[in-house]
């Protein structure tokens, strides 16, 4: 992640355009992701896609994300949800650990991805991975 212009800000995340092109989320507080939080989320990232005029590539690291919660969950599999899908590419989560990396597995399967989505440990091959698609 070399130049980065921060793009904008949510409950629990900072959102960054590199210079290939990937936008970076990095979460900045240990919340839970509740609904709304997931939903501020996605409508940020709406608005980058937006003004970027392109669907874009998302890098989310995850290191200091909490538990998911049953409404969150739920929200996932929602059709709004699902509306945001537009706007992404591809997206990767970093997770600290393969426990994490289990448990991320898990909740991406709640619902069936209209894109790309990968979890992985190693920062290096996560963003090869993005790149490629």
């Amino acid at each position: 992640m070399d130049e980065l212009q921060k793009m904008g800000e949510t409950q629990n995340s900072a959102f960054f355009l590199g210079a290939d092109g990937i936008v970076y989320a990095k979460t900045i507080n240990s919340m839970p992701l509740t609904r709304e939080v997931l939903k501020e989320n996605f409508e940020l990232i709406q608005k980058i896609s937006t003004e970027l005029d392109r669907p874009i590539k998302v890098f989310a690291e995850s290191s200091k994300m909490q538990r998911l919660s049953r409404c969150a969950r739920e929200y996932m599999r929602s059709d709004e949800a699902k509306s945001y899908d537009q706007y992404i590419v591809a997206s990767i989560l970093l997770t600290p650990n393969q426990l994490s990396k289990m448990l991320g597995n898990f909740i991406i399967g709640l619902r069936k991805q209209a894109r790309p989505m990968k979890i992985f440990t190693d920062e290096v091959a996560a963003l090869d991975w993005l790149k490629k698609i």
